[in-house]
């Protein structure tokens, strides 16, 4: 049984007396500078403004529900009655993490992107009339069709399942068919569809081959042909239940600026991104069992990012923002975008939550069509008392704010930047997952441990797309033991004309890997970043 090492009130004096000159200097300048107004994504042109029509009836507050239920209206914040097996994994497991499922695929095949199509194919147009093959017809099933279905979800702009679909001028370029703009994304190395280029190299190029010459492989000689259709996302609709000893609450949209509101949010034709401030509902003591979606309006609700953060005050407020407006102090819990799962810990794990203060719930909305959407989703998360749990993990950010200073990345290249954290606590301590956070350049993240022996061990590799930011669990559970350390890496493709630094707007740019890890605490080194954070790693 490991030992619990609780997170210290004072840094170590042997990090604090380390020569960090250069990154102070950085911070005085950026902190003069105004930059830390927010965490990331700010609107520093001041010209958000909320939205907040009025529609369908719906329980507003962070409410908690019992076992079996599915958010009533009204509930009280009791602990949940056991439910068995229904809403938690099995001891010392996780869901599939999401490297095993089909991977994230939200947003649209001809959203059309500023960057050269690296590899791409001279497009034609698809034979027109008649079927699409039964290959095609797979191909698209298994790997588009999760957003582009016949009625398109999660802010997909068109459906893509008849030959009609693909022969309909594109909404972005209607010069271009959907079929021409979707082989150019599907080969655009810098921002690939599916998002990450979660797609086998066999589908990508029958695909790409089908779109621009209509040549396909022959279908099978049965006549029959058999579609395998992704995944279902009724568990994304109906969320989770809480399981013995758990008590789950519920952070939902809605349209009003008070606690008690009950209206759901209308969400306008467009892309925004809108944030939902909720108070602390379960008090100190507690650790965070489960993170899951619970969604109403499945078309336009396209990911969340849901952060703690140092605010004292506006419970129930929401806003309009170009990214995400944090503030000092903030810290990642948890994210979903499509194709993720919910975030379930071990029987014997909880992640440590605040005991108070104000929590962030932000949705990315990506309505494609002309009338405003009714949505009341919400962000589900479980909890239950610390003492209940064997460890309690804590979240630490690794990565790097120095992206060459001032200077930021060089204009229309690659880059990567690298941040290094030492295990500089005199034991073991063990990697739970990974959650990657970057911009809209942002393309990879990589994490490799530098073991005592001298190898140095890939623990996590998986491309980056700002628009399906999840976590990843890693089984099983990386040990980085004393005197060892990670190396995360972030790479950047800079296709604008200027160079990009370090900043908390969209149009700058991060390098954070927030790592789950325990004994609580014990991979900070407590070293104070522009992000305004003490649980830092670099």
């Amino acid at each position: 049984m490991t030992k619990m090492w609780r997170q210290p009130r004072h840094p170590r004096p042997d990090r604090a007396s380390r020569d960090r000159s250069a990154l102070r200097a950085l911070q005085r300048v950026y902190l003069a500078t105004g930059v830390l107004a927010a965490a990331c994504g700010s609107d520093p042109a001041g010209t958000a403004s909320p939205k907040t029509s009025p529609a369908v009836q719906v329980p507003a507050t962070a409410t908690p529900f019992g076992s079996g239920s599915h958010a009533p209206s009204t509930a009280t914040a009791t602990p949940a009655p056991s439910a068995g097996t229904s809403g938690a994994a099995g001891s010392g497991t996780t869901l599939t993490p999401p490297s095993t499922q089909p991977g994230p695929k939200p947003g649209s095949a001809e959203i059309p992107n500023t960057a050269a199509a690296a590899g791409s194919h001279a497009t034609a147009p698809v034979p027109s009339g008649g079927e699409l093959p039964c290959s095609i017809r797979q191909v698209l099933a298994s790997n588009c069709q999760k957003c582009h279905s016949a009625q398109p979800l999660f802010g997909a702009p068109m459906p893509l399942v008849t030959r009609a679909d693909l022969d309909s001028p594109a909404k972005s370029n209607p010069a271009e068919t959907v079929a021409q703009l979707s082989a150019k994304r599907i080969a655009d190395a810098a921002a690939p569809m599916p998002p990450g280029n979660n797609i086998t190299e066999t589908d990508k190029q029958t695909l790409i081959a089908y779109l621009t010459s209509g040549q396909a492989p022959a279908s099978p000689n049965t006549g029959e042909c058999k579609i395998t259709q992704m995944r279902s996302d009724e568990y994304l609709r109906t969320g989770v239940v809480a399981g013995p000893d758990e008590t789950c609450y519920e952070f939902k949209s809605h349209a009003g600026q008070t606690p008690d509101d009950s209206t759901k949010y209308s969400v306008v034709p467009g892309e925004h991104y809108e944030e939902f401030l909720f108070k602390v509902p379960w008090g100190p003591g507690k650790v965070a069992t489960k993170f899951a979606s619970k969604l109403d309006n499945i078309k336009v609700a396209h990911h969340w990012l849901f952060f703690s953060t140092n605010k004292t005050s506006g419970d129930g407020t929401h806003m309009t923002t170009v990214g995400t407006v944090l503030g000092s102090g903030a810290s990642l819990l948890a994210g979903w975008a499509v194709g993720g799962d919910h975030v379930i810990f071990p029987n014997d794990m909880g992640l440590e939550l605040p005991a108070s203060g104000i929590l962030n719930a932000q949705w990315h909305y990506y309505n494609q069509g002309n009338q405003a959407e009714a949505d009341a989703s919400a962000i589900q998360v479980c909890v239950t008392d610390a003492s209940k749990r064997k460890y309690v993990a804590g979240i630490t950010w690794l990565g790097t704010e120095n992206f060459n200073g001032l200077f930021g990345m060089p204009a229309k290249t690659k880059s990567e930047f690298t941040g290094t954290c030492l295990n500089d606590s005199g034991a073991p301590i063990t990697i739970w997952g990974f959650t990657p956070h970057m911009h809209k350049l942002g393309r990879h993240m990589k994490a490799v441990i530098k073991r005592k022996d001298g190898r140095m061990e890939t623990v996590f590799d998986q491309p980056f797309d700002f628009n399906a930011q999840i976590t990843y669990p890693v089984t099983p559970v990386i040990t980085l033991e004393a005197g060892e350390s990670i190396v995360s890496t972030c790479t950047f493709d800079n296709i604008t004309d200027a160079p990009v630094p370090y900043g908390p707007s969209s149009n700058q740019e991060m390098c954070y890997n927030f790592t789950v890890s325990y004994p609580l605490g014990a991979l900070n080194n407590q070293v104070t970043g522009l992000n305004g954070a003490l649980n830092n790693c670099w």
